[in-house]
C-alpha cells in the first residue's frame, strides 16, 4: 500500500509543493519496518494527464522516492489527484462510476469516456465488490454516509456531495488497498 497525500488535487499544487515542501510527502515511519528514519530516494514518473496531448500536457510527472534507514526497502508517496495503478484521474472514474450507479450502461460509458469496457466494468465490479469495507470505513469518518446502506445509494450521494478521491484517501489512510 503506497500513501498518498491529501489535497493535492492538482498537478500544478503536486509539482509546487514538491519544488518547495517535500516533507509534506516523507512518511513518518517505513511501510515495512516501521522505523522512524526514512530518506528522500529520487524520483520515479508517472504519465497521468491522459486527457492531454503535445504541449498541453503536464506528462512525465515526478513521484518522490523514499527509503528506509533500517530494511533499506523504498517506496513511494503519490498525490490525492494521481491515482496508484490506474491510468485515469480520479474524476474520470467519478463520473464513469456516477453514470453507471445512475443507469448507464457499459456500451454508452464507452462511448463517453476514453477507456475500454473492460476496465470500465472492472472499476463497477470492484466498487460493488468493495462496497462493505468501504461502507464502513467511510462511515467511520463520515458518520452522515451511514444512512445510506446500499451500494447505488451510498455512492451516488457520495459522489453528488464530495470527490471520489477523498474517499480514496480514507480508504488508504485506513490501511484498505486502492486499486
Amino acid at each position: 500500500m503506497r500513501p498518498i497525500v491529501s489535497e493535492m488535487i492538482t498537478f500544478s499544487q503536486h509539482l509546487y509543493a514538491l519544488e518547495h515542501s517535500l516533507e509534506l510527502y516523507r512518511p513518518s515511519s517505513c511501510l515495512h519496518c516501521h522505523a522512524f528514519v526514512i530518506w528522500f530516494h529520487g524520483y520515479y514518473y508517472r504519465k497521468p494527464d491522459r486527457l492531454n496531448h503535445g504541449d498541453n500536457s503536464v506528462n512525465d510527472i515526478p513521484i518522490p522516492r523514499f527509503q528506509c534507514a533500517s530494511c533499506r526497502r523504498t517506496f513511494s508517496t503519490l498525490p490525492e489527484c494521481i491515482a496508484p495503478s490506474r491510468w485515469y484521474p480520479w474524476a474520470i472514474q467519478q463520473w464513469c462510476l456516477w453514470f453507471s450507479l445512475n443507469g448507464w450502461s457499459v456500451k454508452q460509458l464507452n462511448r463517453t469516456f476514453p477507456m475500454a469496457r473492460s476496465t470500465i466494468s472492472r472499476w463497477v465490479n470492484w466498487l460493488k465488490d468493495s462496497f462493505k469495507k468501504h461502507h464502513l470505513t467511510l462511515c467511520s469518518a463520515v458518520s452522515s454516509m451511514g444512512y445510506f446502506s446500499t451500494c447505488p445509494s451510498f455512492w451516488c450521494h457520495w459522489l453528488d456531495s464530495k470527490d471520489f478521491s477523498q474517499a480514496m484517501v480514507l480508504i488508504n489512510k485506513s490501511g484498505l488497498p486502492v486499486p
